[in-house]
Formats: C-alpha cells, structure tokens, sequence
C-alpha cells in the first residue's frame, strides 16, 4: 500500500518479537549516600516472549498465564531505572513498562506492559530448549537498536567461544557464549537468534570494551536464561554458591601429597569455606572435592555439563537457592559422602548492586559508611586510584562471623564539635571499635552509636579507627551531638543524619 511503512521481509517477519527500550536512570551517589546523580536517559534492546493472557515460556500447559505482554532484557539497561518505554520497530507508539524481574548476577530482566493492544499483531519470539548451548562456527543473528535508532539492525556472526566469563556488570563468574559480531551501545538486552531454527539462543549484554579486540560480542546463553525464568517461577532466582575457594590440582607432587591416585582420583582442592556460606560446617579446607551431583571435577577445575567442558561453577549454577547437592570428597585419603544446601554466597565486600541506596550514618561531621565495589568504583572502574587498603579488603578478606561489613569513616565534615579530628589523619580509614566495642557491621555500628548517646554511661563517645596493627581514637562530647547535628545538616545542606535503613532514635533532633 502506497505510504505504508516498510515491513521486515518474509524471512525476518519473526524477528518484530525485537523490540527498543528507551529508560530514565538515576543511580546512587556512593560518595556523598544522601542524595542521587544526575537522571539520564539510555536506550537498549529486548525481546518479547509472553503475550498477555498466554503462558510463560518453561511452565507448560499447566503454567500461569502472564498478567501483562511479557519483555526480555539485560538487567543492566534497566538497572536503576526510573522511567521505562518500550518501542516496536516499525510503530511510532511508544508503551509505558516496569520490571517485573531482575537478577543483576546473571545480567537478565523481565519488564511488562500492560496494554491490550500494543503487542496484539507481534508473536513472541519461541525460545530454545533449557540444555542448548550452540556449537563453534554457528551461525547466529544479532538483533537491537544499536546506538539508539529507530529500526532493528540485524547483524549476523558465528559462535566463536562458549566459556564461563566474568560479567562487567555484576562481577560475577558465569557461563556466557562469544560471537563475532558487534554488540555496542543500543544493542544490549537484544535477541541473539539460531539463524537455522529462527528461535532464541541469547540475550545480547556486553561488548569489548577494548580498541585492539573488534566485532565481538557476549550472550547470556539458554541454560542462563531458563534458569533465570524458572527461579522468578519459583520466587528466587538467585544464583548459588558453594562459598569455597578452591586450588587446582595440575601438580602430579600436590597430588601426591594428598594421597590421590592417577587414573583414580581427579579434582580440586578447597583452601577456604567462607563463614556462613553453604559448605561451611560441612567441608573443611584441605578436602580434595572429586564429584558433584554424581559430575566427577577434573584436575584443572572442569567438568562436563551439556556435552562440553566447562568450569565446576556452572554445576553449581543449574542449581537453586534451597537445593541440595551431593558431594564426594577425599578427607585424608579417604573418601567420604555428603550433602550440602545450597545459598547465595556470603560477601564481606558487596558488588554489583543496583536499585539499592547506599547506607549510611552521620554523626558529628563525620560520615560512616560500609565497605562496597560500588564505592570503590568512584576512583574508576579499573580500581587502580581507589585507597590500596580498601582494594586489599575487597580482594583478599572474607566475611568471618564477628565481621560482616567493613565499616569505614569516609567523610569528616569541619564543624567546632570536630575540631582537631583531621581528614589527613582519620579520612578512608575502617573503624574497628565503638567505646572498646568491636564493629562487625554498618548496622551494628549503628546501633552502638545510639546506644552510647541514649544510655551514655561517659561524656564521651569513643571511636577507634585504621589498619590492624595500628589504630588512632576519635572522640566526640556526647551532649554536643543533637545540637551539632542539626547545625551540620543545615550548613552542608545534608536531609537526614542517616538512610532509611536505620531507624531514628529520640536523642536525634528534628
């Protein structure tokens, strides 16, 4: 028809299911936690898999039938949002959305629009089955709106490397499939198709960032993405974690000392159980882990799982918070059986976190706030200008049971209840001790605080912070405190003495 818009061919007519997301972000500010940067707009890619009224994809016959039309995307182009839109190609109307699910660990969203008729004439995309991975040198589409435009580009690559890889956007280790095509700034969030089948093979999430690596490009694969639709069926669709560093076993005298066979025994050593984590009680460090679910663990730290050698971690991660999983071990020589639950894995440092707001407590001038990757990342994504004894934390410390946070004194604003305590002298330092009391977390932290105030049993609030071995005091005049703290808040122009995390105890004034 004359004026008509022109259409997708014949052959692509399945790819409409691709649709463009244009999203209103304010994140936190993690420096000064009372107040957000700057909102802006961003634009990504998603694909539609549940009209409204029809059945979630997995859930068979049987299953829910979807509330609203149903989108599939990254997390990160949704992360933080406040204001979503969704956009079909070949229509200039634009449909209000929201998240109806997020795991920022595996990089996947849901968002839904509830409109009758803004999905009627598209049919969702038919996704592949949960235990496909492609082969090298498959051929694949890569469909999105890169660099915000308004039609969909489709760009085609072959698969060129299926591997457990670490996602920029959460830091986290988990399977992922490489492709030579190009996924810039619009495509992420978009459909990854079999150009076989037609049917999905991937969410499109992150590129090389890189000028010496080109055209090439990462997929959340199948098994990532089913397990991600299953555990939102299921109400938890985090991933779980032994919560155990592990040695690989390469060395034939290593071996030897722990008393293992060749040709009998293969696997990995545990050098460490994080306090809290699924294995803690159960395994001990110096146990040899052979098998997992019945899937014997190679020497190198791989094991088979969808007919192709991966890293253990992906045997752990087809696995959901609240399974248990059987293990065999070798103890001493001898092996020995047993079961663990799985649950997320117990972080002293938290990363990758989003639509969340920074804790925080201000007390007297001086700004308390917990240890996090976010925080770190105000330096610069590559760490290497952030304080060298915070980066230490977040590398090599882990969560013990009277150490839950690393608890820091971040901030020191000047006022006459402060003087004398110096930003060159206390600043990014880890406060160890409330009144000879040790600190495990922000919380905690706290609650001391305002215990000390409430029910002083001294004129003085003492604080102790810095390194292990060397440690300086901070004291502030306890009744100076509610009168400060109004006066404070006021010159710096700072809302509140504390995030919402925290209740507000009486001794604070309005």
């Amino acid at each position: 028809m004359e004026g008509a818009p022109d259409s997708l061919p014949d052959m692509f007519a399945g790819y409409r299911a691709a649709v463009k997301i244009l999203v209103t972000e304010q994140s936190p500010d993690w420096i000064n936690p009372w107040q957000t940067r700057t909102a802006h707009r961003r634009t990504g890619s998603g694909v539609l898999i549940c009209r409204k009224g029809e059945v979630m994809p997995g859930q068979g016959s049987s299953g829910t039938k979807a509330g609203e039309h149903v989108i599939l995307t990254a997390a990160h182009v949704v992360a933080n949002s406040t204001f979503i839109q969704v956009q079909l190609s070949d229509s200039p109307e634009r449909h209000m959305a929201r998240v109806l699910a997020v795991l920022h660990e595996c990089d996947l969203a849901l968002i839904a629009v509830d409109e009758d008729n803004s999905f009627e004439d598209v049919t969702p995309m038919n996704i592949s089955a949960p235990d496909i991975l492609p082969s090298l040198r498959d051929k694949v589409h890569v469909l999105g709106f890169p660099v915000g435009g308004d039609e969909v580009s489709i760009t085609e690559g072959v698969v060129s490397r299926v591997e457990v890889q670490t996602y920029s956007h959460s830091h986290t280790r988990v399977l992922a499939v490489t492709v030579d095509a190009a996924v810039n700034s619009g495509n992420s969030g978009g459909p990854v198709v079999d150009c076989n089948t037609g049917k999905l093979m991937g969410i499109a999430f992150q590129g090389y960032a890189g000028s010496s690596v080109e055209n090439q490009g990462h997929m959340v694969p199948m098994p990532i993405v089913h397990h991600f639709l299953e555990g939102v069926h299921r109400g938890d669709a985090h991933m779980p974690s032994l919560g155990v560093h592990l040695q690989l076993l390469q060395s034939p005298v290593l071996r030897k000392s722990l008393r293992m066979t060749d040709g009998k025994h293969t696997g990995v050593l545990i050098s460490r159980v994080d306090f809290g984590a699924s294995s803690y009680g159960v395994l001990k460090e110096g146990d040899v882990l052979l098998q997992i679910d019945g899937v014997p663990i190679a020497n190198d730290g791989t094991c088979v799982l969808f007919h192709r050698r991966l890293a253990l971690v992906s045997s752990v991660q087809r696995r959901f918070v609240g399974d248990k999983v059987s293990l065999e071990l070798l103890r001493e020589g001898e092996k020995v059986s047993c079961e663990v639950e799985l649950a997320r894995p117990p972080l002293l440092v938290p990363r990758g976190q989003y639509d969340v707001q920074p804790p925080f407590m201000m007390l007297g001038g001086l700004l308390f706030q917990s240890l996090s990757l976010e925080f770190l990342q105000s330096w610069g994504h590559d760490l290497k200008d952030a304080p060298v004894h915070l980066v230490e934390e977040y590398y090599s410390s882990a969560l013990e049971e009277d150490r839950r946070e690393v608890v820091m004194l971040t901030q020191v604003l000047q006022d006459q209840c402060n003087l004398g305590i110096l930003w060159e002298a206390v600043g990014l330092e880890i406060v160890t001790h409330v009144n000879d009391q040790e600190v495990s977390s922000i919380a905690q932290f706290v609650s001391l605080v305002d215990d000390a105030i409430s029910n002083p049993v001294s004129p003085y609030l003492t604080l102790r912070v810095g390194r292990r071995r060397a440690s300086q005091k901070v004291v502030l005049e306890i009744e100076t405190l509610p009168e400060s703290d109004i006066r404070i808040r006021e010159r710096y122009n700072i809302p509140r003495d504390r995030s919402d995390h925290f209740p507000r105890p009486k001794w604070v004034l309005e």
